[in-house]
Parts: structure tokens; sequence; C-alpha cells
């Protein structure tokens, strides 16, 4: 999922009642949280190995606990992201009822319609049209939570929370060399690359279809058409969004909720 979705999934696990945690968090924690539940998205431009970054939520956790107590409310937002069981991402990209994951499923109707809308070579067809699914749950939710952005936005500024990043990174990740200065650029450009602060069909689409080019030489997408095709999308799954998160969110909290 994209940047906003996981802040919303994080936030909802946090507010589970019950909760499925056994201490109670400050609001520095949950700044800490909330970057957290992002970075896995974000450590490949930082020089750091993305798929490692998915599945080390567990690891990280505890070395934190152990040896960098202040990180642990951080790296408990990677565990929340990651494809382990325990993060959003395992139902969204992974496997969804014995299936690939829910994005992948639910965008195999709009293949057809984002080939066309981004100009997309046939090998990148599937990858990037469940990110428009993606995408299009970031309208949904932003318009449900318009607090997200902005609390995001601030605690990527929050010094406190980027130094912790950068300590707890660079003691655990000692198999890459981490720099603090690709740390802080990469999360507090953000807004440049993903629609966070104004998110809107038409922002989503330019920044989406400038991603393609700079990451992947693709170009020649319709902004006009892919901002139409996520309002679609958006509106075709309008309450099968709510119900999924409904249903990873029970999932997670009782996962939680047995391992602490």
């Amino acid at each position: 999922m994209f940047p906003l979705a996981h802040n919303y999934m994080t936030e909802r696990i946090l507010a589970a009642a019950p909760g499925p945690f056994a201490v109670e968090f400050s609001a520095a924690d949950k700044r800490l949280m909330l970057v957290g539940s992002i970075l896995p998205d974000f450590v490949a431009g930082m020089g750091l190995n993305r798929d490692f970054w998915h599945g080390c939520g567990a690891d990280f956790y505890h070395f934190a606990v152990r040896q960098i107590p202040e990180a642990a409310p951080l790296a408990l937002g990677v565990w929340l992201h990651g494809i382990d069981g325990c993060g959003f991402d395992t139902y969204a990209d992974e496997v969804w009822q014995g299936k690939m994951g829910w994005c992948f499923l639910k965008c195999l109707p709009y293949i057809p319609d984002a080939v066309l809308a981004c100009n997309l070579p046939r090998p990148y067809a599937l990858w990037k049209s469940h990110n428009l699914v993606e995408m299009a749950a970031e309208l949904e939710v932003a318009a449900a939570r318009p607090r997200l952005g902005p609390d995001l936005m601030a605690a990527i500024h929050d010094e406190t929370v980027m130094q912790t990043i950068i300590t707890a990174f660079t003691a655990f990740d000692t198999s890459d060399d981490v720099k603090a200065a690709n740390i802080r650029r990469v999360l507090q450009t953000m807004d440049e690359r993903f629609s966070i602060l104004n998110v809107s069909p038409e922002d989503s689409a330019c920044k989406y279809l400038r991603q393609l080019e700079r990451r992947h030489q693709i170009t020649g997408g319709s902004p006009a058409a892919l901002a139409a095709l996520l309002e679609q999308i958006r509106s075709d799954l309008h309450d099968e969004y709510w119900r999924w998160f409904d249903e990873v969110e029970a999932l997670l909290v009782a996962e939680y909720r047995h391992r602490f």
C-alpha cells in the first residue's frame, strides 16, 4: 500500500479496543510508529535493500527493544508494514484468501485501461496496475482522514524522529552503508513523489507518471486518463476498501495479541 493507507492501518491498530500491545504509546512514540510504517517502501531510495526491510520487522523490533529502546516504536511501525504475517503488505501484496495479494486481485479488471493510461510495456502491466488500486485507496483514506498527510509530514520533519531513524538503521543494517543524508533527503522530499498534502486524482496521476519515467524510463502516459481511471477505481471499490480494511485490522490485531 501507499503511505497514507499504511498510516491509517497503523492508527487503527493502535486504537483497537482492547489493544494488542501491553504498553501505552506517547505522542512521540506514535510519530515514530507512523514514520516506521512507511519506511520499507522508501529504503531503496536510501540505498538499502527493499526486500530485506519488508521482511525484517520482527528482527528489527526485537533488536530495538534490546539495544535501542527509544527506537522500539519506530521498529514496530516497520513490522506493521511488512510481509511476514504481521504487516499490512502481507495481505495487500502477498496473499489474500489463498490467492495473490488483495491489490493484485482487484487490479485485474483495470489492466487494459492502466496499460493505455500509463503506456505500460507488457512486463509492467500487473505490477503497475496494482499500484493504481493502492493510489485509489489513498484518495479514499485521505478524504476520510484529512489530517493523515499533514501529521506524516510533521513527523518526518521532527528532528528527534529523524535522529532515531538514523541511529537505529545504522546499528541494525550493517550489510549496507547507511548514509544519514540519504535518509533525510528521501523522507523529507516525499511529497514531491507521492500525494501526501494535496491528495487528488490529478496530483497522484502526475506524480506517478513522473516516477514511471524516472525509475523505468516509461513515457507517453496521459495524466488526464490516469486521473480518470483512479477516480473510477475509487468509485468501483469504495465499499470493498472499507470492508477489507476491517478484515485486515482484525487479522493484524489478532496476530499481535498472540505475540504480545
